[in-house]
């Protein structure tokens, strides 16, 4: 019988398994290269063995390169793909160590690599990466939980690998990214993972929020109950609390023809709505040629992730926000529990396709918000570009009555999940501005880096300097959810 993939195993438990029972996953497989034309692999003892049962062992340092479309050459040794790799030592693939063992596949312009390694070796690798182990213990024991979640979660994002090593899912340095600190709070939270309803939970974490979170509807589409838009309980100052660019409008012009997005010279940019946290969802771009509506999420990822550092920005001039007004702010008593949790719900209403933007992603996030798909699939279509087109056809074909919908949680599920960490809610509405751009250069005043949703790691570290522990920053950020093996 053959082995089933991983992503098979954890899709089939979600059906056949209680909740409780969700498998306990041990390994992670992590795609390196997808199209590698050749790499170097060293090491000691390494074994090498193809699907043929051909295997040698052999020490020292060796090229392996796709010979023809179903075999691999390692120096002057031929073995058919797929090619395993395994060492009771580390090994370095090109000059990195990593632990574990490696699978060499052939692809269509090289050679696709993973590392196959144990899940807590594999946060060793990760958390130094993602959070600095100069900041407080218990933040990095929320982030060791939120990365160990993520992966345990993963299964399967990246087709027969789980997860990649760069900044799409976690990055990943191998043992070149390990701490002794970091390696405190992997062994203090081993196997501790943050659970929703039994099953692992979907989390997602940022940079810096600016001061207010976000919910994954507003960003992906599809709400989640436990990530919802709510304030920072403490303010703080990252190095991208408060950030500010100035762009040549000729470079907007390119980035969007690029794009085939094609309105000829920009008159104006103007914002025309904002989310409950004040990230703009929709703006207006006017010019000689027409004028297009895109979400702030498309025009950051059109402009750059490292220019537009987050939806959070206005034109011209910088708004107060929470942290400029937090003195003044009314506070209110956290909402309490609610024990009777409402079932998943089906979407039967008739949806209006004519609406439907034209941009593939575009067309994604908006068939999602209309709920044809459910968050946790946006996640899984965005990572995988080349199938946008068949993807945005099963929408269709949903919305249209041809396919059935999938179950969406109830929207009456959100309100009673917050108390958890017992101080009050700060209640907060900004009011920034909306205010057009315009002229051959403009100036934007941005706050937070990334996209706003789950645990800002800047505001997890003031929560753990204020003596909050790891337990409770999760909580505040993923009401509702629990903490488990």
């Amino acid at each position: 019988m053959k082995k089933l993939p991983l992503f098979l195993i954890l899709i089939i438990s979600l059906f056949f398994l209680p909740s409780e029972a969700y498998p306990v996953i041990k390994e992670v497989s992590v795609l390196l290269e997808k199209s590698a034309s050749g790499g170097s692999l060293s090491g000691t003892g390494i074994i090498f063995t193809d699907p043929d049962g051909k295997e040698i062992v052999l020490s020292g340092t060796y090229t392996i390169q796709k010979r023809s479309s179903s075999e691999l050459a390692v120096g002057n040794n031929i073995f058919r793909a797929p090619l395993k790799a395994a060492s009771d030592s580390p090994m370095k693939y090109n000059g990195n160590a990593y632990y574990g063992s490696f699978i060499f596949k052939n692809s269509s312009n090289g050679v696709k690599v993973s590392n196959i390694v144990d899940i807590e070796q594999y946060l060793r690798g990760v958390i130094k990466a993602e959070m600095s182990p100069k900041w407080h213990i218990e933040a990095l024991k929320a982030q060791c939980i939120l990365a160990r979640t993520f992966a345990v979660r993963a299964g399967g994002k990246h087709g027969d690998d789980d997860l990649c090593d760069g900044y799409h899912c976690q990055v990943y340095k191998g043992i070149s990214g390990e701490d002794h600190i970091a390696d405190r709070a992997i062994e203090e939270t081993s196997g501790l993972i943050l659970r929703w309803n039994g099953s692992p939970a979907s989390v997602y974490y940022h940079s810096d929020s600016g001061g207010m979170v976000t919910s994954s509807g507003n960003v992906w589409g599809g709400d989640i109950p436990y990530l919802e838009p709510k304030a920072e309980p403490f303010a703080y100052s990252g190095p991208n609390t408060i950030w500010e660019i100035s762009l040549q409008m000729s470079l907007i012009e390119s980035k969007l023809i690029g794009n085939g997005i094609n309105i000829g010279t920009i008159h104006s940019i103007t914002p025309l709505k904002r989310d409950e946290s004040g990230r703009i969802l929709k703006m207006e771009i006017k010019g000689t040629g027409g004028t297009k509506a895109i979400s702030g999420y498309t025009f950051r990822n059109l402009i750059g992730a490292g220019k537009i550092k987050s939806t959070l920005f206005e034109f011209g001039a910088r708004s107060p926000y929470i942290n400029e007004e937090r003195g003044s702010l009314p506070l209110s008593p956290a909402p309490k529990k609610n024990i009777n949790k409402s079932s998943a719900v089906t979407v039967t209403e008739k949806i209006d396709l004519s609406e439907m933007p034209e941009d593939e992603e575009e067309k994604l996030i908006w068939l999602t918000k209309k709920r044809v798909f459910t968050t946790l699939e946006l996640m899984e279509i965005l990572s995988k570009p080349d199938d946008y087109d068949l993807f945005i056809e099963k929408g269709i074909a949903r919305a249209e009555g041809r396919l059935p919908m999938p179950e969406q949680p109830s929207e009456s599920t959100d309100v009673d999940l917050a108390e958890t960490t017992g101080i009050p809610e700060i209640k907060y509405s900004p009011d920034l501005s909306m205010a057009p751009a315009s002229g051959q250069s403009v100036t934007i005043f941005g706050r937070g880096s990334g996209h706003g949703v789950g645990m800002s790691q800047w505001g997890a570290k003031t929560m753990a300097e204020k003596g909050w522990t790891f337990a409770q920053i999760l909580e505040y950020y993923f009401p509702g959810t629990t903490i488990g093996q």
